[in-house]
């Protein structure tokens, strides 16, 4: 495109904030910028836009700009002639001087976008630090009425106490809030009982091709300083919108339809290990290393942080949103489970994977490391028990309205690390970090399945399972592994067999998810990417 020479003066580089030198302009922002920096940023960066993002083609989405050729006098160009550095009697050296320059400039605008980034994270931390110290003040004055009351039943003052009352505290979930998940578990289990006659044949018909998909487009959306996405949502209510976890302390929001980042939200301080939509709000769930679950809600720019869940002394590894949405099980390190309420934000009960009520760790300093872990925590699609896999090679089944362990699987020969229940309700998959995939049927208690994916797959390289999910028919299972998906499919009763494996990434898989339509599938991996199978 061919302007004036004057209106170019006036154009500066978004990059360099100079006049360019020769004027390129992006189609899709409408940004200038310097011609020769931009392909230097964009090769740096993924070819993404330096100021919005977005996926830049060089050869497609950049438009030349030129001036117009002056006709009062060739004064003005054999000016710019005696500057150019062709003209120039040391040209080596001048080209290293504006090569160094062009480092300075890049680098310096890599600098602003790291010091906005790091403002976002310190504003994050003071409002924790601000929250942390009103729970202090809280917890002092709880202790010193508990002081108080402790020394009144030692001299006799209080002669009626009702032992067991006492013991039973924060022990067991509210009637209120047994009343809801009963009600919503007896809605969904009725819902449930046409499963497997008219619900589950048309799903699993959404997945006849499933043979022929492919990987329809990958994306790199995590910083490239602290490589890997840890973990995949996919949104319910509008499935184009992805959600991804990365070990940047980043959760990234993808519209896949749109081909472009929908929103970033920062907060935590260490490496994600869980996201998830919620199922009827427009809420997002993130679960971290820094021992926090965090809810966001929408706000005028993104997202903001509407709760942080705490109680934890160690990595949270895995969270579950309850199907009425009101309620988070959420998974730790610590060897402990806890139920926290969305709505307020209040924990609601945490238990060892003993059984035993969970007391916060009074321990100055850091907490002493757990013998065991919970690797993983997921309600059951009905909402009445919920499941926790551990580093002790068990998994365990829970009862939503005791908070007791009803039943116990064992058979793993390695710490169990993935869980995924089917929406035929009474399926569950395992997976453990030797590769071995195990299927329990939940109505007898027994495993009916195992899949030796090391045994199936010998020439692959597959390890520790990191990510299990049925699809919406429970026909289909995606097991996520190193650097492969493996999709299983129920061929018989008590058989499934490999049927599609995905390779595309170049890294250990950490996590995968169906569409809830089943039109796609989406997968993360340690090499920075989503992809998405079609």
């Amino acid at each position: 495109k061919i302007l004036p020479l004057a209106t170019l003066k006036m154009m500066l580089c978004s990059l360099s904030g100079q006049v360019p030198v020769e004027p390129v302009v992006s189609l899709k922002s409408g940004h200038v910028f310097e011609k020769r920096l931009l392909l230097k940023y964009l090769e740096q960066n993924q070819q993404r836009c330096p100021v919005t993002g977005e996926e830049l083609d060089a050869e497609q989405d950049l438009l030349a700009l030129k001036a117009a050729p002056s006709t009062k006098s060739s004064a003005t160009s054999a000016k710019a002639a005696a500057f150019a550095p062709e003209a120039a009697s040391i040209p080596q050296l001048l080209a290293t001087f504006q090569n160094e320059w062009d480092a300075v400039i890049l680098e310096t605008f890599t600098l602003k976008q790291h010091l906005e980034q790091t403002r976002q994270e310190l504003s994050h931390a003071l409002y924790q630090h601000d929250a942390a110290c009103r729970v202090i003040a809280r917890l002092n004055a709880e202790n010193a009425t508990l002081k108080e009351r402790v020394t009144q039943l030692a001299s006799g003052e209080q002669d009626d106490v009702d032992m067991q009352d006492g013991a039973q505290t924060g022990a067991a979930l509210a009637p209120e809030v047994l009343a809801t998940v009963e009600a919503k578990q007896k809605e969904l289990a009725k819902k449930r009982k046409d499963f497997k006659k008219k619900d589950g044949p048309q799903r699993a018909a959404l997945l006849s091709g499933l043979a022929d998909w492919k990987m329809a487009s990958s994306h790199t959306l995590h910083d490239s300083d602290k490589p890997g996405v840890t973990c995949v949502a996919i949104d319910s209510k509008r499935p184009t919108l992805v959600a991804t976890g990365g070990v940047d302390k980043h959760a990234k929001i993808f519209d896949t339809d749109k081909q472009q980042l929908v929103a970033t939200l920062t907060g935590h301080s260490k490496k994600l290990s869980h996201v998830e939509f919620h199922p009827t709000a427009d809420m997002v769930l993130t679960a971290s290393h820094d021992k926090t679950v965090k809810l966001w809600t929408p706000q005028e720019q993104g997202y903001g942080i509407g709760y942080t869940l705490d109680g934890f002394d160690d990595a949270v590894a895995s969270s579950s949103i309850h199907p009425t949405g009101n309620y988070v099980l959420s998974g730790s390190l610590d060897a402990t489970w806890a139920i926290h309420d969305v709505r307020r934000g209040h924990l609601l009960s945490r238990y060892t994977l003993n059984g035993e009520l969970a007391m916060p760790d009074a321990s100055a300093g850091k907490p002493k490391k757990a013998a065991n872990e919970a690797r993983c925590a997921r309600f059951h699609p009905d909402g009445g028990i919920f499941g926790t896999a551990a580093k002790s090679k068990l998994v365990q089944m829970w009862a939503v309205n005791s908070l007791s362990n009803v039943v116990t699987f064992e058979g793993h020969a390695a710490p169990v690390t993935a869980l995924g229940f089917s929406e035929n309700g009474y399926h569950l998959a395992s997976g453990s970090e030797d590769g071995v995939v195990k299927l329990w049927d939940l109505r007898k208690a027994t495993s009916f399945f195992e899949l030796d994916l090391k045994k199936e797959q010998p020439k692959l390289k597959l390890g520790a399972i990191h990510s299990i999910n049925f699809d919406a028919s429970g026909s289909h299972l995606a097991v996520a592994s190193v650097q492969s998906v493996q999709v299983l499919k129920e061929v018989s009763k008590n058989h499934w067999e490999v049927v599609k494996t995905l390779s595309d990434h170049k890294a250990a898989v950490t996590g995968v998810q169906f569409a809830p339509d089943s039109s796609f599938l989406a997968s993360t991996s340690m090499d920075r990417s989503l992809k998405i199978y079609r």
